[in-house]
């Protein structure tokens, strides 16, 4: 089967519609369906739950252990020691504490 790439051509030379509509503006439609579910924008000035939830990567509902678990995770990848972010080892932590009730 041709790639999403490549034209298809029928028996009577005619190009295949479904291979033909498989790419749109020069993007394929892998690239155009995941391209679209990132947060476009910074941070707010005042962390909301919305945000924290994104941050954390979590549902602004999600239980305790999730908000733990995730918050343990990102901050061994974030950590400032390992390379990371100081910032956004900040905004981790700030997460995790407006999801937790303790801010």
């Amino acid at each position: 089967m041709p790639d999403s790439t490549t034209t298809a051509t029928t028996q009577d030379g005619g190009a295949d519609a479904s291979q033909t509509s498989a790419t749109s503006g020069g993007q394929s439609w892998f690239s155009s369906l995941f391209a679209r579910g990132f947060y476009e924008g910074g941070f707010e000035e005042q962390m909301s739950k919305r945000e924290a939830s994104l941050i954390l990567g979590v549902r602004e509902t999600a239980t305790r252990e999730k908000i733990k678990e995730q918050h343990r995770l990102l901050s061994k990848q974030n950590h400032p020691d390992t390379g990371g972010s100081p910032y956004l080892a900040q905004k981790i932590n700030e997460a995790k504490d407006l999801l937790l009730g303790q801010r």
